[in-house]
């Protein structure tokens, strides 16, 4: 069985797109069915059995750091990491390689999904969650990941490229072993630009099939998409 991983948040953003939506708050911070969005993430995870997260914190840092504190509210165990500028993903995550352990789940604060997290690092060493690309159906443009011929493995990640000819898509999390950092340069940088692409290339990255369900608050649209949901649950 794979090691435990140690679930890494990307709590960074800035909200631009939900404008007066956001009413200033770090955009995982937004409020839905009374809650910020990054605590049904983190409330997931406590359920889940995972002990302790990892927030990677930014625009408005207080905000976040304040509502969660050490974690003990929510059932487990929070730290965090603050960039003191905007260094995007792959900023962000070299500047917390020193609190990460060998392998780390990572997510994003502003996006939600009903998953078995836990499984999934249990399954895999190290792999990215992916689902088809059907034209008309996600906001995403392009596919951006190619499967080898087993459909087990990430063989081409390639973003924005639409001649690319690829058939499946990022799901916005995946389990990575510590050495992935390696790939990442110093100052601002994109985790996914980088390291998927070497990952793909070595063939040390995995493919697990899911499904699209699930909320991003990037845009108004969404936001009102996923508060609905909620209102139900």
């Amino acid at each position: 069985m794979a090691q435990p991983a140690l679930p890494v948040i990307l709590a960074g953003g800035l909200g631009t797109r939900l404008g007066a939506l956001a009413e200033g708050l770090p955009k995982p911070m937004v409020p839905v069915a009374g809650k910020p969005l990054l605590e049904h993430v983190v409330r997931q995870l406590a359920e889940q059995g995972f002990p302790e997260v990892l927030l990677l914190v930014g625009h408005r840092a207080e905000v976040i750091e304040s509502h969660f504190g050490d974690g003990s509210a929510f059932g487990l165990r929070i730290r965090y990491s603050r960039e003191p500028e905007p260094l995007g993903t792959g900023g962000a995550l070299r500047l917390a390689a020193p609190l990460v352990p060998d392998r780390f789940l990572m997510l994003y604060g502003d996006l939600f999904r009903v998953f078995d997290y836990a499984g999934f690092c249990a399954r895999h060493d190290q792999a990215l969650a992916v689902y088809p690309y059907v034209d008309g159906l996600t906001t995403i443009a392009c596919a951006n990941v190619g499967l080898d011929g087993s459909g087990s493995r990430v063989a081409r990640y390639v973003k924005g490229d639409p001649g690319a000819g690829l058939t499946h898509v990022d799901a916005g999390f995946g389990v990575f072993r510590r050495d992935a950092l390696d790939f990442l340069p110093e100052g601002v940088s994109s985790f996914e630009a980088r390291v998927y692409p070497a990952l793909a290339e070595s063939g040390k990255l995995e493919a697990e099939l899911v499904d699209r369900a699930f909320f991003d608050i990037g845009n108004p649209a969404d936001l009102a998409h996923a508060r609905e949901h909620f209102s139900t649950r």
